[in-house]
C-alpha cells in the first residue's frame, strides 16, 4: 500500500511541475502580449498616419503623372504597388493589434 502511494505521489509531483511550467509559460506569453500591445497602442497614431499618407501621396502622384505628364519616366507601377502595400499594412497592423488584445 505504501509503495503505490509513493509511486502515485511521484507522478503527482511530475504532473504538478508540468502544470506549473505550463502556467508560468502562459503568464510569460500573456505578459509579452500585453507589452507588445502597449507599444503598438502608443505607436498606432504615427504608424497609421505614415502608412495612410504613403498610400494617398502615392495614389496622387500616380494620378498626376498619368493624367498630366505624358511620356515621363515616372515609375507608376512601382508607386501603385507601394500604395497598395501600405494600405494593406494598415489592415495588417489593426489585425495584429486585435490578435494581441489582452483578454
Amino acid at each position: 500500500m505504501s509503495v503505490s502511494k509513493l509511486s502515485w505521489g511521484s507522478e503527482s509531483m511530475d504532473d504538478s511541475v508540468k502544470r506549473e511550467a505550463w502556467r508560468t509559460l502562459a503568464v510569460l506569453i500573456s505578459a509579452l502580449r500585453v507589452t507588445l500591445y502597449a507599444v503598438l497602442a502608443v505607436l498606432r497614431p504615427f504608424i497609421v498616419v505614415a502608412l495612410s499618407a504613403t498610400t494617398l501621396v502615392g495614389l496622387a502622384l500616380c494620378l498626376f503623372f498619368a493624367a498630366l505628364v505624358h511620356g515621363s519616366h515616372f515609375p507608376t507601377g512601382l508607386v501603385l504597388i507601394m500604395s497598395v502595400v501600405s494600405a494593406v499594412l494598415v489592415v495588417v497592423f489593426y489585425a495584429v493589434m486585435e490578435l494581441l488584445l489582452p483578454q
